[in-house]
């Protein structure tokens, strides 16, 4: 559904996409994201579905610091979640 590529462009600015085991980093986190350094890491233990709904997740994240929106963690995570069910839904 959504493919994971090596390079994104989002609100302007190239990202790389970096899929690594985040267990050998000692996180926990599913997906996370630096701005400065325009870089997202998706834990490639999760399954396919998982890591598509972590990048979406890191991509409103992008979105959400590169346009000071102010959204807090619970809102990315309703939108992500959200956005995610419509485009698995409808656009496979």
């Amino acid at each position: 559904m959504i493919k994971i590529i090596k390079k994104l462009k989002i609100a302007g600015y190239e990202f790389e996409v970096i899929l690594k085991d985040r267990t050998k980093d000692g996180s926990e986190r599913s997906g996370s994201m630096l701005f400065s350094r325009q870089i997202i890491w998706i834990d490639s233990n999760q399954n396919k579905e998982q890591q598509e709904s972590s990048l979406l997740h890191e991509i409103i994240e992008v979105i959400n610091m590169a346009n000071d929106l102010n959204l807090n963690h619970q809102q990315i995570c309703v939108l992500e979640v959200n956005l995610y069910q419509v485009l698995k839904d409808n656009f496979q």
